[in-house]
This record gives structure tokens, sequence and C-alpha cells, in this order.
């Protein structure tokens, strides 16, 4: 049973300024995430937090597993999205 998405309001606020393509892609992604968030070809677990990352080309999403939903933290390029953990 797939897991619910839920975008934190800076996430989909950053979501929304992308262009239509990388949007889709990283749709694609959240999708294939909330299928199985722990597998390690879609995203990988940071260290000295409860948080995964999975990549998109040049972008990072950050996210947690909380019961049934899929807690989208934070969208962003991959030099700065980590500053914000």
């Amino acid at each position: 049973m797939p897991l619910t998405v839920q975008l934190s309001t800076s996430a989909a606020k950053y979501l929304s300024a992308l262009d239509k393509t990388t949007r889709r892609r990283i749709a694609d992604k959240l999708n294939t995430l909330a299928e199985d968030p722990l597998d390690l070809r879609c995203s990988y677990p940071l260290q000295g937090t409860n948080k995964r990352s999975s990549r998109v080309g040049n972008y990072r999403i950050l996210f947690e597993i909380d019961d049934h939903n899929l807690v989208v933290a934070a969208i962003g390029p991959r030099g700065q999205i980590y500053r914000k953990v």
C-alpha cells in the first residue's frame, strides 16, 4: 500500500517555482518513493537524523516517514539543501 505524500509549505513553494519538466521528474520520483521509500536505489538515510534523501538530477528531496505518510521537508539544489537539515 503506497504512502500518502505530504509536502511542507517551503517544499510546495519551491516545487511550484520549477519548470514543468523538472516538476514532472520530481513528481515521478515522489510517486516511486511512496511505493517503497526505504529502497536503497531510490533514497538513502542521512547521518545524525531520521530523514532520508533522494536524488533527481541536481536536485535533492529530503523526507521523513511518519506512520502512513511520506513527509517532504525540503526540495532544492544539492549544494544548498543539506544546510537546512
